[in-house]
């Protein structure tokens, strides 16, 4: 039975992104979210969403009066299962992007890890998480917000 209720899940994130589109496509509105780099060493945490074909970082919008640190911690409790607090996570890179008929603002945190932890996802909205190797992370399908970031990241790390 759970099986079924995640499949239908699934289902109804992919219906619900592609109405959601279709709204950008028409309103080209204004957004702004966040995206967290969890590391590991040499590691990024990377994700898979149900209802995109890319790879991904956790990340999600804010909450009405939520900063944006607190936003990125409450996407990495919501979608891997990672308690951080906010004041561990750092600014790191910030882009404005109109890759999905939009004007979205993202802002870029990140938090290095001494082990890697446990990761918990809800196989519905996350489907697949693990650290991998950053410079395999660049040979994998990415949005270009997604690339600029690992880009920068690789450049200010030395890797």
């Amino acid at each position: 039975m759970r099986a079924l209720a995640d499949l239908l899940a699934r289902v109804a994130f992919r219906g619900a992104y592609r109405l959601l589109s279709v709204y950008w496509f028409l309103a080209r509105p204004e957004t702004q979210g966040v995206c967290v780099g969890v590391w590991h060493g040499r590691e990024v945490l990377l994700i898979k969403n149900s209802y995109k074909p890319s790879f991904s970082l956790p990340g999600g919008g804010p909450h009405r009066g939520e900063a944006w640190p607190e936003t990125g911690a409450r996407e990495l409790r919501e979608e891997v299962g990672l308690h951080i607090p906010p004041d561990q996570l750092s600014a790191a890179f910030e882009i404005v992007s109109t890759e999905e008929h939009k004007r979205d603002h993202v802002r870029f945190f990140e938090v290095d890890v001494p082990s890697r932890p446990p990761i918990v996802i809800d196989r519905r909205e996350v489907v697949w998480a693990e650290f991998v190797d950053s410079r395999d992370a660049l040979s994998r399908p990415l949005g270009p917000v997604m690339r600029a970031y690992l880009e920068d990241a690789l450049r200010r790390r030395g890797s």
